[in-house]
């Protein structure tokens, strides 16, 4: 009679495996899907009614049109100054986003001149404006006219890919 009794650890008298049941494993995968889904669906609903940022993103994004020819140029190195005088190395890379109407082997012959409108410029910038991140869009606006001023007409947008402030 002994021999009858099971333990728990015995396989069972049909053949089949042991093991955690299908519904063990499907529970609780769906139940941290269902909170991801929960969880991003508040996010979104709370940032809409905190500033409408999503409606934000979706209207500019309809409102840019695709870009035209992009040069990019090599990195620029330039030593900015604080208010002590004290220099401080600068490390910028830019590209320059044409229009559609613009022929990429003529904006190569431009390089030079964009190369030197866009380094006079980075010079004058002082440190503590470096750092300044909400003076980004002034550097940009300022070397595009720069830039448009050098004979480059087609330019569009300067586009900062890299920028390091020691």
């Amino acid at each position: 009679m002994t021999e009858e009794k099971k333990t728990k650890n015995d396989a069972p008298a049909d053949g089949k495996k042991g093991g955690p049941s299908p519904l063990a494993l499907l529970l609780p995968a769906l139940l941290a899907g269902a909170a991801a889904f929960g969880g991003a669906k508040f996010s979104a609903a709370h940032a809409a009614a905190a500033g409408g940022a999503p409606a934000v993103a979706e209207h500019v994004a309809a409102a840019i049109p695709p870009p035209g020819p992009t040069v990019p140029l090599e990195p620029f190195l330039v030593l900015t100054q604080d208010v002590n005088k004290k220099s401080h190395p600068m490390k910028v890379t830019l590209a320059i986003e044409f229009n559609e109407t613009a022929k990429e082997e003529t904006l190569k012959s431009f390089t030079p001149r964009i190369r030197d409108a866009a380094l006079s410029y980075l010079r004058l910038i002082p440190y503590e404006d470096a750092l300044d991140s909400t003076k980004t869009e002034k550097f940009r606006a300022d070397i595009l006219d720069r830039v448009r001023a050098s004979g480059a007409t087609a330019a569009e947008r300067i586009l900062i890919t890299d920028l390091v402030v020691q």
